[in-house]
């Protein structure tokens, strides 16, 4: 049985726009990090790891949410929201 789906131009429009925006962020802090020590460098890392990790994580979403199925879809709130906070976690750990 093959499911045939479509894509809203919109939210592909808006994933791009998130996922542009997170990065110039990311990269943004980035240099900050590289220039301070100390807590100030774990904050701007923190900071920086929330910006990259939630930008891939949102723009993922985003272009999930714009996949219409013909069917009903659901998403598990404490699943979703647990795959955020990895999402968060990994980036900053590629960060150090």
């Amino acid at each position: 049985m093959d499911v045939m789906g479509t894509y809203d131009a919109y939210l592909v429009a808006l994933s791009f726009a998130v996922a542009s925006f997170a990065s110039y962020t990311a990269l943004d802090l980035g240099g900050r990090i590289r220039a301070s020590s100390g807590w100030p460098r774990v904050t701007w890392l923190a900071t920086a790891a929330i910006a990259m990790g939630g930008g891939i994580w949102s723009m993922h979403f985003i272009g999930m949410l714009a996949f219409l199925l013909p069917m009903s879809v659901n998403f598990d709130l404490g699943l979703t929201a647990l795959s955020l906070v990895v999402a968060i976690a990994v980036t900053g750990s590629a960060s150090m």
